[in-house]
């Protein structure tokens, strides 16, 4: 099986964020191109996607907060399907309004089936999106609890096992202590990779 690579939160933010700016400045440079060129197809283009870029930056945004909860841990990185389906939708409505364009520049009506069906086809999408991305967190789930683990505590044979010593508070506070730091240290790790 493939391994999956765990990516750093800051990384994440930062080729996402290359990437949305990347798009948009190179929009810049389409639109202050498209008064040299006489072309209605481009300049159609153009407008749709100038039409589209709050859209484009709110998928931006939903794949990006999505994929920062999926670098988390377990508990952390149960919202993640969410942030994806959301961001799945969104981008399918942009891939809808594409094929409405096509539409338009084409002067044909073949795509409008798409904007009939999109009351079924946005839910669905949400739905799969959804379940595949917590069957994802499951399955890594159980990958990571099928480890092999290594025995920390060596075996006590028979006769000291029947002369156990009473467990104190104290105990129970360095045990609690010892969790907790555990646990921090954990989600340290987790946010640096």
């Amino acid at each position: 099986m493939p391994q999956t690579t765990q990516k750093s939160i800051p990384g994440i933010i930062a080729l996402r964020i290359f990437g949305l700016l990347l798009f948009l400045f190179l929009l810049y440079i389409a639109n202050n191109l498209s008064f040299f060129t006489d072309n209605p197809l481009n300049y159609q283009v153009i407008l749709f996607l100038n039409s589209q870029v709050w859209l484009l930056v709110l998928i931006t945004i939903a794949f990006l907060i999505g994929e920062i909860f999926n670098a988390l841990i377990f508990p952390l990185n149960l919202p993640a399907p969410l942030f994806n389906a959301v961001g799945a939708v969104l981008l399918v409505g942009f891939l809808i309004s594409i094929f409405a364009l096509f539409d338009i520049m084409l002067d044909i009506n073949i795509f409008h089936i798409f904007d009939t069906l999109s009351f079924i086809i946005y839910p669905f999408v949400f739905i799969i999106v959804l379940i595949g991305g917590y069957i994802l967190i499951l399955r890594n789930l159980v990958r990571t609890d099928q480890s092999p683990k290594k025995e920390t505590e060596p075996r006590q044979d028979s006769a000291t096992s029947k002369t156990r010593e009473a467990i104190t508070w104290e105990d129970v506070r360095d045990e609690f202590r010892q969790a907790v730091y555990d646990l921090l240290t954990l989600l340290r790790s987790s946010i640096k990779k």
